[in-house]
């Protein structure tokens, strides 16, 4: 197993669709984790890249910020031109039950399933995702149950103790790479737009589903 390789995490959630009649269906929300693997030698080398493809379009690849289809068409094929990364998506099989808040359960499932599969299957040794606190706001303790879930992870022998996890905010380029990716694939189980995963697909090296039981 290999000891230098760092995934950059986000994640998406969206409502699900009629795909006939484009309509909120009402059938519950589907929770997407991205992770794009970057070998460490090479996180510099894409960071400049992503900045520079951002500065050139004028605009950040956050993607609830790309309003218009031409704008998520830009950012995703900019990402794609980025050669040193892989993607691999984390992702509930079904959609989230409308009737009771299940999001945090679900992130703590999804987030297991990627840390076992990425650190023992991929061989990443270090993960990095955005941070849910806000200055003024607090929510470090969101933050903190990621933390648990590693450690939890580590204790059951499920997990490298090598494995770090880390917190970071927008400001870090490469999770700009996950964003996009949660959110076209979430746009594609939701049936808002299934065009826009066709395209990425063929970087995806892996998908996990995660039941909520």
């Amino acid at each position: 197993m290999t000891t230098d390789l760092v995934a950059f995490i986000d994640e998406s959630k969206k409502p699900v669709r009629d795909p006939a009649t484009g309509r909120v269906a009402g059938t519950g929300d589907h929770y997407v984790v991205a992770a794009a693997v970057v070998l460490s030698g090479d996180l510099d080398g894409v960071r400049g890249a992503l900045v520079t493809a951002t500065e050139a379009l004028g605009f950040p690849f956050h993607y609830a910020d790309l309003r218009s289809r031409s704008r998520r068409l830009a950012a995703l094929d900019a990402i794609l031109a980025i050669d040193a990364w892989d993607a691999f998506l984390f992702e509930t099989a079904r959609p989230m039950s409308p009737r009771h808040n299940s999001e945090h359960h679900l992130r703590s499932k999804t987030l297991a399933a990627a840390l076992r599969h990425l650190s023992t299957e991929v061989g990443t040794a270090r993960v990095v995702l955005e941070t849910r606190a806000h200055p003024g706001r607090g929510l470090d303790q969101l933050d903190r149950k990621d933390h648990q879930v590693l450690q939890r992870l580590i204790s059951l022998g499920e997990v490298p103790h090598g494995l770090s996890l880390g917190h970071v905010d927008k400001s870090e380029p490469v999770l700009q790479v996950s964003d996009v990716l949660a959110g076209v694939r979430t746009d594609h189980l939701c049936a808002v737009d299934r065009e826009l995963y066709a395209r990425v697909a063929h970087r995806v090296q892996k998908i996990v589903t995660v039941l909520d039981r």
